[in-house]
């Protein structure tokens, strides 16, 4: 889990998965994205920012969570979900990705995509899917370098009437 990332851009990176004992931060990172980039998640900074130490170590447990992290600190983070209905069985979802300002386009983000992709295949995912903010071209093109692809369905954004959300997918 700790190999380099592609292109060799952020040498000292390190990608750490979660525990529930790694809630304080995961609670940090997570309230600093839905600070950072309010419309590429679903809930709002207001939404989890009153949500104390049992409610983050719940989420931590019901998902399968990365971090990149770096000599100084936390740079990244992303989870791999799965699906329940016997008819998606072999699908997953990529959520909650996220890259802090200084370390967009070092490579960290790749890296992430990779740690999740390579954890479904673990799991015996053939399938990842992911919804992308219209807005947010950056992260469209890191899917689409990272092997996704449009899927052509469009969901409605949770706030914002004038952005959609645009599904991807992998398949291995």
């Amino acid at each position: 889990m700790a190999e380099p990332p592609p292109r060799g851009q952020h040498a000292a990176l390190h990608l750490h998965p979660l525990s529930p004992d790694d809630w304080e931060s995961h609670r940090d990172v997570r309230l600093e994205m839905l600070r950072d980039a309010p419309d590429a998640f679903w809930f709002t900074h207001a939404d989890e920012a009153v949500y104390d130490e049992a409610d983050w170590r719940e989420r931590i447990e019901g998902a399968w969570l990365v971090q990149a992290r770096d000599a100084d600190g936390v740079v990244g983070s992303a989870g791999l979900g799965s699906h329940w209905e016997p008819e998606r069985a072999t699908t997953a979802t990529l959520f909650g990705m996220y890259v802090a300002p200084r370390a967009r386009g070092t490579g960290v983000g790749e890296a992430l995509v990779h740690a999740v992709l390579e954890e479904a295949r673990r799991r015996g995912k053939s399938e990842v899917v992911l919804e992308v903010t219209s807005s947010n071209t950056a992260a469209a093109a890191l899917y689409e370098r990272c092997g996704f692809v449009r899927t052509g369905a469009v969901h409605a954004h949770p706030r914002r009437p004038d952005l959609h959300e645009v599904e991807m997918v992998h398949r291995s």
